[in-house]
């Protein structure tokens, strides 16, 4: 059946979206129909980003889902990292801390292990000035927060279930790479 729309979406989007759909294993051709994937049930069921809930439904598999949710909330938001012009090489040196040597992703986890860990020792207000004196934006900083609150509250239902903090880089890149196919380039 065809679905009645006022404005039909561009077909070349519609193609994009269904190669990416494919690509991503929600989708397969059985029969010559069209059929959606045990795979593609389940990120059905994630309302974000196609990518995003691969990322995730992955992350079951390698027991990193914490880890990956920290990455995909933290993409999903503006950098809380700040880098005011006339401060510039003190916000870097401060940000230096939480650089990992194997990628930007790990990055990201580190620095939100730090937070987390320095707002459960902090009252409200002296968290809010350290992230002012490290160059953290405060609001973003409670966006990804109450992002991944919202990743973690949408995805129970699946069984991916955020546990505690995992050291495992192979792990959290496989995961991210299940959401990114298409972005592998060869070198």
């Amino acid at each position: 059946t065809k679905f009645p729309f006022l404005q039909p979406p561009d077909s070349r989007g519609v193609k994009d979206g269904m190669g990416l759909l494919s690509e991503l294993g929600a989708i397969e051709i059985e029969d010559k129909q069209l059929k959606l994937t045990p795979l593609g049930r389940d990120l059905s069921r994630i309302p974000i980003e196609p990518r995003f809930g691969r990322m995730l439904i992955e992350a079951k598999k390698h027991n990193v889902v914490r880890e990956v949710m920290i990455v995909v909330s933290g993409l999903t938001i503006q950098d809380p990292r700040e880098r005011p012009l006339e401060k510039r090489v003190q916000a870097d040196l401060l940000h230096a801390r939480f650089t990992d040597q194997a990628s930007d992703f790990l990055s990201l986890v580190n620095l939100w292990n730090y937070v987390e860990a320095e707002q459960s020792k902090l009252s409200s207000s002296a968290f809010r000035r350290l992230c002012k004196k490290e160059f953290l934006n405060y609001l973003r900083v409670r966006e990804w927060q109450d992002l991944m609150r919202q990743l973690a509250s949408i995805s129970k239902p699946l069984g991916l279930v955020a546990g505690g903090p995992r050291v495992d880089p192979a792990g959290i890149h496989k995961s991210i790479l299940a959401g990114l196919l298409s972005q592998i380039g060869l070198r």
